[in-house]
C-alpha cells in the first residue's frame, strides 16, 4: 500500500502522553528525532519559518554523508533549543501532520525533547527564572523595588552589567515594571444585566495574565472599559497564577501540571456560572484552548475551561454575529499595521482583530502573517537575539512598509520586539484594545504602557531635552542658600504662578520644572541640615526625575479640602481620580497623566491628598501646542468631574518651555 505524499485533512493534534514512562526514555525520543527528523530532511517545506530548520539542514548538509545519519545524536539538541514551539510548521507547512500516516508533529516531538532534557539536568538559573513570571513580577513591582528593578534594566551602565550576570541580550528592549499592577487597581464593573444569547456569554471574567498585571496594565483597563460600554457585567477570576506557558517552553511538565491545578478550579467554577473567560495574551488562552487538553485530556474540568475561554476579539465579534457590539465609533484610526502573533494563528480563529477594526470608518488595517521571532522568553536570551531579529526581518519590513499610523499586535510583547526592530523609523505601539476603546472615543496617550493604568502606547521620541537636570553644581551651600533664601523664594513664588492650574474648587496641578525641584531641594537641605556629599545626591536622585524631560509634562496633583473630616471622606470617594486626569491639545487625543511613578500613594480605602503625574506628548502635539494650538484639562472621575476649555495663554506659554 503506497503513503500519499500530503493531506488534505485538517491538522489534528494528538494528545501528549507525558505522564507515561516511555516519555521519558532517551533512547526512544532519539529514535523518533531521527525518524521525523529525516521526513523533514526529505522535504524541507518549514526552511523558511525560522533558524531551527536551516540549522537541522546544515547539520545534515555538513555532515560526514549529508543524510541523517552522519549527524551526532548530541549534536541534534542545539535544534531542541533553537525551537521555540510557535506551532507554524505543524499548522501552515507540514503535509505529514496527524491524520497523516506520518504522524509528524515537529513541535510536540520538540516538547517532549526539552521535557527529557529537563528531567535529566534541570534548567540553568536564567531559564528557570525568565520562566517564574508570576514570581518575578511579584517581586518586581514591590513599591521601590519596582523603580530599581527598572532603573537597573533600562540605564545602558547597569542594563549591561545585569544582562552579563544573567545572560539576557543587553540590545533586547525589555518591558518595564508597572507601580500599579492590573487586579490590584482594576475596577470591574458586574452592574449590568446580561443580554440574552444563545451563541455567546453574557457575562465575561478577565483572567489577567502575568504579562497586564506586572508589565502592561493598561491592557486590561482597556478590555474592561470596552466591555462596560457594551454593558457587559463583568468580573476578575479570583485567583490566578500563571499559566504554565513559559514553563512549557522550557520542559517543566510537572511545574506545568502544578500551575494546572491551582488555577483550574478557579476558572471551572467560573464556566459551570456560565461566564465566558477572556485573556488579553494569545499565548495564555492557547495554553488553556489547546496545551492543557492535550497534557491532561481526561480532565473534565481543563475541557470545560477550554469550551469558555475566549481571545478578546474572538468574543466581541461574537456579540457583532449575534447584533450586540456597538459600531459608535467616534474616530478613525487611519493606517493601522496589524500583525497576528503565532499563538494567535494556532487558535484557528481566523482575523477576528484585523475583521472588528475594519469595522472603523476611516481605518485601514494592513495585516501582517508571519513569525515576529521572539516568542516570549526565547527572543531575550544572550545565545538567541541575533536569531530572534533576524528571524523578524519580513515582519519589521512589511509593517513599515505600510507607513503605519500605527503597528499593533495582540501579542504585547511581539509589538515591542517589531517596534525595536523598526528602529529608527518612528513608530506609535497600541495593543488592538487600545485602539479598538480610542476609536469609540476613549482616546489617550499613554507612551510608556510599564506605568500606564490605561491604554498602552509607546512613542519613539528623537529630540534631544531642553529641560536640563539638577546637578550638584547648581546648587547652593547652606550658607548661600540662607542669604538668598528670601530673594530666591520671592523669584520662584512668581515664577509658579503660571505653572498652577486649578481643576474645580478642589484639585490643583502645579507643573513642575527645574527651577521649582531645585526649590525644594534647597529647602530640604536647608531643613534637614544636608551638607555631606552621598547625602545630597541622594535628594538630587529623588527630585530629578520630577524634572521635564523635554516631551512630558510633570506636575504634582493637590486635594484639597480644609475641614480634615470632610477631607477623609472625600480621599475614600475619590479613588482612582489620580487616573483620570488629562491634557488636550485640540486636534489630538486627550494624555491622561500616569501617575505615582516612585510608589503607589492609593490602596484599596482611599486615594492620597498628593499624587505625581507625567503626561507624555507626542511630537505632532509638541508642534501643534507651537502653533497655537488650544491646551484644554480636565478630570474625568465618575464623582469629580471637571473640563478648562482653554487654559490661561500665560500659563499655556509656560508649559510650553518645558518642550523639546
Amino acid at each position: 500500500m503506497s503513503i500519499r505524499e500530503g493531506s488534505l485533512e485538517a491538522p489534528k493534534r494528538n494528545p501528549i502522553d507525558w505522564q507515561k514512562p516511555d516519555f521519558y526514555d532517551e533512547q526512544q525520543l532519539f529514535t523518533e528525532m531521527y525518524r521525523v527528523f529525516d521526513i523533514c530532511h526529505g522535504c524541507r517545506r518549514c526552511v523558511n519559518l525560522c533558524t531551527t530548520f536551516p540549522s537541522l539542514f546544515d547539520l545534515i548538509d555538513d555532515g560526514k554523508t549529508g543524510e541523517l545519519d552522519g549527524v551526532e545524536k548530541q549534536d541534534l539538541w542545539q535544534i531542541v533549543d533553537r525551537c521555540y514551539l510557535c506551532d507554524m510548521c505543524f499548522m501552515t507547512k507540514c503535509p505529514y501532520v496527524p491524520p497523516h500516516p506520518w504522524n509528524v508533529d515537529f513541535p510536540h516531538l520538540m516538547l517532549r525533547a526539552k521535557a527529557v532534557k529537563y528531567k535529566k539536568q534541570g534548567a540553568s538559573w536564567r531559564d528557570k527564572l525568565l520562566s517564574s513570571t508570576d514570581a518575578m513580577g511579584k517581586l518586581a513591582t514591590i513599591p521601590v523595588v519596582v523603580q530599581t528593578t527598572n532603573a537597573i534594566t533600562q540605564t545602558p551602565a547597569t542594563r549591561r552589567l545585569f544582562s552579563k550576570a544573567i545572560g539576557i541580550h543587553p540590545e533586547r528592549e525589555l518591558p518595564e515594571y508597572s507601580a500599579k499592577k492590573f487586579r490590584a487597581h482594576a475596577r470591574p464593573d458586574e452592574r449590568f444585566a446580561p443580554k440574552p444569547s444563545s451563541n455567546v456569554p453574557g457575562k465575561v471574567a478577565i483572567y489577567a495574565t502575568c504579562y497586564v498585571n506586572y508589565n502592561e496594565p493598561g491592557i486590561g483597563h482597556d478590555l474592561l472599559w470596552i466591555l462596560a460600554h457594551h454593558e457587559i457585567p463583568v468580573k476578575l477570576v479570583a485567583q490566578e497564577s500563571c499559566c504554565g506557558m513559559p514553563k512549557l517552553e522550557l520542559g517543566d511538565l510537572d511545574s506545568v501540571a502544578a500551575l494546572k491545578d491551582h488555577n483550574i478550579p478557579h476558572l471551572a467554577a467560573l464556566a459551570r456560572e456560565g461566564y465566558a473567560i477572556l485573556t488579553a495574551v494569545p499565548s495564555c488562552t492557547l495554553m488553556y484552548k489547546q496545551e492543557l487538553p492535550l497534557l491532561f485530556p481526561e480532565d473534565e474540568a481543563v475541557s470545560m475551561v477550554a469550551d469558555a475561554m475566549f481571545d478578546p476579539f474572538e468574543y466581541l465579534m461574537l456579540l457583532h454575529r449575534e447584533g450586540l457590539l456597538k459600531t459608535d465609533f467616534q474616530h478613525a484610526l487611519g493606517k493601522v499595521a496589524y500583525h497576528i502573533p503565532c499563538h494567535l494563528r494556532v487558535q484557528n480563529l481566523g482575523k477576528k482583530t484585523r475583521d472588528l477594526l475594519q469595522l472603523i470608518p476611516g481605518t485601514e488595517i494592513t495585516t501582517v502573517e508571519r513569525c515576529s521571532g521572539h516568542d516570549g522568553t526565547w527572543g531575550v536570551k544572550q545565545e538567541f537575539f541575533d536569531d530572534s531579529m533576524k528571524i523578524g526581518q519580513p515582519v519589521f519590513r512589511q509593517m513599515g512598509e505600510a507607513e503605519p499610523d500605527y503597528i499593533s499586535s495582540d501579542c504585547a510583547i511581539a509589538a515591542r520586539h517589531i517596534q525595536q526592530g523598526m528602529k529608527p523609523r518612528q513608530t506609535v505601539k497600541h495593543h488592538p484594545l487600545t485602539l479598538l476603546r480610542m476609536a469609540y472615543g476613549e482616546s489617550q496617550m499613554r507612551p510608556i504602557p510599564a506605568q500606564s493604568v490605561s491604554a498602552t502606547d509607546s512613542i519613539i521620541h528623537t529630540q534631544g531635552n531642553t529641560m536640563s537636570k539638577i546637578t550638584r553644581d547648581s546648587l547652593l551651600t547652606l550658607e548661600a542658600y540662607a542669604r538668598n533664601r528670601e530673594s530666591f523664594r520671592a523669584d520662584v513664588m512668581a515664577h509658579k504662578r503660571n505653572r498652577s492650574v486649578a481643576l474645580g474648587e478642589h484639585v490643583t496641578l502645579l507643573f513642575e520644572d527645574e527651577l521649582t525641584m531645585r526649590y525644594q531641594i534647597q529647602e530640604m537641605l536647608r531643613a534637614e541640615k544636608i551638607f555631606e556629599e552621598a547625602d545630597i545626591q541622594q535628594e538630587l536622585d529623588v527630585y530629578n526625575p520630577l524634572v521635564p524631560d523635554g516631551h512630558n509634562w510633570k506636575a504634582t496633583m493637590l486635594i484639597e479640602y480644609g475641614d480634615p473630616a470632610e477631607r477623609a471622606q472625600k480621599l475614600t470617594q475619590l479613588i482612582g481620580i489620580e487616573d483620570q486626569v488629562w491634557v488636550n491639545v485640540a486636534g489630538h487625543v486627550r494624555v491622561y497623566g500616569i501617575a505615582d511613578e516612585d510608589l503607589d500613594r492609593a490602596n484599596a480605602e482611599k486615594t492620597s491628598a498628593v499624587h505625581f503625574l507625567r503626561f507624555e506628548l507626542s511630537l505632532e502635539m509638541i508642534g501643534a501646542l507651537r502653533q497655537s494650538a488650544t491646551l484644554s484639562m480636565g478630570i474625568d472621575h465618575s464623582v469629580y468631574q471637571v473640563t478648562i476649555e482653554s487654559v490661561a495663554d500665560d500659563i499655556r506659554k509656560a508649559l510650553i518651555q518645558d518642550l523639546a
